[in-house]
């Protein structure tokens, strides 16, 4: 039962890596000046690392080469990271005040937020954003920032949830090990 239960969380895993990797491409694909703000590209590190850690586990569960305390250390790596990618977009997103409201404060703070303008430059001491030409534009990347972060954190949960249960698998000798001579 703790397998079917195990493979459950390990599939859900792969799932939120998928999201954390497809929104923060969408996010970064919007930057129209220099290069995505490191929150944005670090994001797509953890949903690419978390895919493929979430498939070596998909593997393990049918596989008896792959050892299970180092599984356990590469579940325990990308949870780290999911948990760090979470944090950085949320203290990156922490000015505004809100993704939704209409008001002129709300709607400057999304403009002048790095990871939502594409970008900005100084042109004749003027701050131009050509990223963030709408506000419904910003709105739009402000929820799928948020988006983002709930689902590293998810992943996290999530994370944590597969190494105890794998740990607990692999000590009441549940998994199949393998016999090195």
């Amino acid at each position: 039962m703790l397998r079917i239960a195990t493979l459950g969380v390990r599939s859900f895993l792969l799932l939120f890596g998928a999201v954390v990797l497809g929104v923060s491409v969408t996010v970064a694909k919007h930057q129209r000046i220099d290069a995505p703000p490191s929150e944005t590209s670090f994001g797509s590190f953890c949903g690419a690392f978390g895919i493929l850690i979430s498939l070596i586990g998909l593997a393990s569960m049918f596989i008896d080469k792959i050892p299970a305390m180092a599984l356990m250390a590469a579940d325990g790596l990308a949870t780290a990271f999911y948990l760090a990618g979470g944090i950085a977009l949320t203290i990156a997103l922490k000015s505004v005040p809100s993704c939704t409201a209409k008001d002129d404060r709300s709607a400057y703070e999304r403009y002048m937020n790095k990871l939502l303008n594409g970008g900005c430059k100084d042109v004749d001491g003027d701050l131009i954003c050509p990223g963030a030409t709408e506000d419904e534009v910003l709105i739009s990347l402000c929820q799928r920032v948020q988006a983002d972060y709930v689902f590293q954190y998810l992943a996290f949960i999530f994370g944590i949830a597969v190494i105890a249960m794998s740990f607990v698998l692999h000590r009441s000798g549940g998994t199949r090990t393998a016999a090195y001579v």
